[in-house]
């Protein structure tokens, strides 16, 4: 499937951009032995996170047995090593509403249908210049790196790769991330996810987490993602170094391989 989006797809983007980046991101990742695949089962991606080392637990945004994710609007990406273990994960899926903020403030975002006792509406508290995020919207989380990975700018390369396969595959009119207020803090991760703006969104108790929490709604438009990502692949390109950490052996690449499969000539994918 993957081997025909650039030639099928939406034509969401300008033709040469889906292929520089992706060009670029399969560089990054040849650099630290790594290989990037695509699963549109995300119940694989929920197998994982429930024994990751270190996860902060599963988003049931992304979940299965809580969520109507399918193929037809959701998938993860898996990075693995040369031994093919998991050191960094993403999944992503696509919500098509007159307005994104009624499944936050609903927490069906979290839970459709709402299991008994969620009824009860989370009182948002967005500012009043916040867009009114509608269409196809995007949606990211579940995002994991291996102790032994992190620092090392996994997430910069894996989510700007993540918006423009979603504009490809389902058209996607913005791309939207639920941020903590402890992840909002760090610059540095803040740059590494790219979105164009962070607004406060809900303080209280947030019954999904079971505790006390403060989170962003982090947001970009198709324009904007799209605005972004040649300084993306510049940066791509002036990364030469090869990082100390994850250094070990040479990846095996599989036929599944998205960054291999989405180019000109590469090898079908395999479920």
């Amino acid at each position: 499937m993957l081997d025909k989006i650039l030639e099928a797809g939406r034509r969401s983007t300008a033709a040469a951009l889906p292929h520089d980046l992706l060009r670029e991101s399969r560089e990054w990742f040849s650099r630290r032995r790594l290989t990037l695949r695509y699963d549109e089962d995300v119940s694989n991606w929920v197998r994982h996170m429930r024994t990751a080392d270190k996860a902060d637990g599963t988003n049931p945004t992304f979940d299965p047995e809580h969520s109507p994710v399918s193929a037809a609007d959701s998938y993860w990406l898996d990075v693995r090593d040369g031994d093919g273990r998991t050191v960094a994960c993403l999944a992503a899926r696509v919500i098509r509403t007159d307005d994104f903020t009624r499944q936050i403030s609903s927490m069906s975002l979290w839970f459709d249908p709402l299991p008994p006792g969620l009824e009860a509406p989370l009182d948002l508290v967005l500012p009043s210049t916040t867009p009114v995020i509608s269409g196809a919207v995007a949606h990211y989380g579940g995002h994991w790196v291996h102790p032994s990975w992190r620092g090392q700018g996994i997430p910069g390369v894996m989510l700007p790769l993540a918006k423009i396969l979603t504009m490809e595959l389902f058209g996607s009119d913005w791309d939207t991330g639920i941020v903590l207020v402890s992840s909002a803090r760090r610059r540095d991760l803040m740059a590494a996810y790219g979105f164009a703006e962070a607004d406060i969104c809900y303080s209280g108790f947030f019954p999904p987490l079971n505790r006390d929490e403060t989170f962003f709604l982090a947001y970009s438009s198709r324009e904007q993602t799209l605005r972004a990502v040649p300084d993306v692949i510049r940066k791509l390109r002036g990364d030469a170094e090869m990082p100390e950490a994850g250094a070990r052996s040479p990846a095996t690449p599989g036929t599944d391989t998205i960054l291999t499969s989405m180019l000109p000539g590469g090898p079908s994918r395999v479920a």
